[in-house]
C-alpha cells in the first residue's frame, strides 16, 4: 500500500497506478483479499458485526495498514475533486460553443 500520495497516480478514466515500474507480488494475497472483502462489507454494506470489526482490525496490524497509509488516498481523492470543480466538463464546454454561435 502506497505512503503517500505521490507513490501513485489516478489517470483520466479513475484507474490507480502505483508509480514504481515492476508490479511486485504480495505473499499474503490471502490477506488482502480478506482485508478488501471485509472492509467492503463493513463500510459499503455497513455490516459492522463486532466479530468483522475485530478480524478487520487485525488485518490492519498484519498488513501494517497505518492511518498514513489511508489518508493517501483521502488526500489524493479530495485533491482530484477540487481539481474537477476547476475544471469545465464538456457538457459546459459544448455550452458555451452554442451560445458563442447563437451570438
Amino acid at each position: 500500500m502506497p505512503e503517500n500520495e505521490n507513490d501513485f497516480y489516478v489517470d483520466e478514466y479513475g484507474e490507480i497506478h502505483l508509480n514504481n515500474a515492476a508490479p511486485q507480488r504480495l505473499e499474503n494475497d490471502a490477506l488482502w483479499r480478506e482485508y478488501h472483502q471485509l472492509e467492503y462489507e463493513i463500510f459499503s454494506h455497513n455490516d459492522k458485526t463486532p466479530e468483522k470489526l475485530a478480524r478487520f482490525q487485525e488485518l490492519e496490524k498484519q498488513l501494517g495498514i497505518t492511518q498514513q497509509k489511508k489518508n493517501a488516498f483521502i488526500n489524493a481523492k479530495n485533491k482530484l475533486r477540487a481539481q474537477a470543480g476547476q475544471t469545465m466538463s464538456v457538457t459546459n464546454i459544448l455550452a458555451m460553443g452554442k451560445e458563442q454561435q447563437n451570438e
